[in-house]
């Protein structure tokens, strides 16, 4: 199974929940070639959580539907790989760290549902990161 890596990087301040200070939430990638699953630099996630890759639609990604997630723990995590559902042929994919409010441990975001495990926002919107992957 080919892995490749992204270079992209994401950054928003999140605001406290329940008396914890707010912390950053950084998504770091390299540029990477096509195959079928990906490796994200780093992640910083204040919270436990999932990293979710999207694919790109005339410059939009392409949501709630992904192309495949991981879980991951609150902290700094490098070399996160993720799994595709469907291979990259190439151009731009989005990665975003979604929270984990549902079923502990279970990914529920998607076309059926968007009430659990939502995308971690910032002011500008979703903590994304966007990327080339060459074909």
């Amino acid at each position: 199974m080919p892995l490749f890596k992204a270079f992209a990087t994401a950054v928003a301040l999140v605001p406290a929940a329940a008396g914890i200070a707010a912390a950053e939430n950084v998504i770091s990638a390299d540029q990477q070639e096509f195959g079928q699953s990906v490796i994200i630099q780093s992640v910083t996630a204040e919270q436990d959580g999932w990293l979710v890759m999207h694919a790109v639609q005339d410059g939009q990604a392409v949501v709630p539907a992904s192309i495949g997630h991981t879980y991951i723990k609150a902290g700094t995590t490098e070399n996160v790989a993720v799994a595709l559902t469907e291979p990259s042929e190439g151009g731009p994919l989005v990665v975003m760290i979604h929270v984990d409010d549902g079923e502990a441990g279970v990914y529920e975001f998607g076309p059926d549902s968007t009430e659990h495990d939502k995308p971690v926002m910032g002011d500008d919107g979703p903590v994304v990161a966007k990327f080339e992957v060459a074909n």
